[in-house]
């Protein structure tokens, strides 16, 4: 039963290996012809000049908004006003420690200090996971599979 199903998997990774390889092989094709050169260049120059504009648009919409408050500037324009919070990361740390609260674990941070212990703490324990993990030239390990 597993060599079938290593087959399977064999059959169907080279599948998409092969698709994969034509259609980034017909896209570099695509991408050479000279009217989509052009077409590629005309593309990023546009996105270039849309970015700008738009940026240029919020700054006017922004300049108008102090001088008249109108959270619709113009039309299709919107300003949000929000309360951003500032604070220095050392500060924040202290108060949340003392505090007892905002505080995350970095799980994989504790986890390597764990690991590295002599002695692990009393409210941890090591458990083995075992998990199946797929070569990825399966094809090599069974001869005779997707030729």
């Amino acid at each position: 039963m597993s060599t079938e199903l290593q087959r399977a998997v064999v059959v169907r990774r080279e599948r998409e290996r092969i698709l994969t390889a034509e259609k980034e092989a017909a896209y570099s094709e695509f991408q050479k012809l000279p009217a989509n050169i052009q077409l590629f260049n005309a593309l990023a120059a546009a996105k270039a000049e849309t970015a700008k504009a738009e940026n240029e648009l919020r700054e006017a919409g922004l300049k108008e908004y102090e001088a008249t408050k109108n959270k619709q500037p113009f039309p299709g324009v919107g300003i949000r006003v929000r309360e951003k919070v500032v604070y220095e990361l050392k500060l924040a740390l202290a108060w949340a420690n003392e505090h007892h609260q905002a505080l995350t674990l970095n799980a994989k941070e504790f986890e390597a200090i764990v690991k590295a212990m002599a002695v692990v703490p009393s409210f941890v324990t090591l458990e083995e996971e075992t998990t199946a993990t797929i070569a990825t030239d399966l094809g090599g390990v069974l001869e005779g599979v997707g030729e």
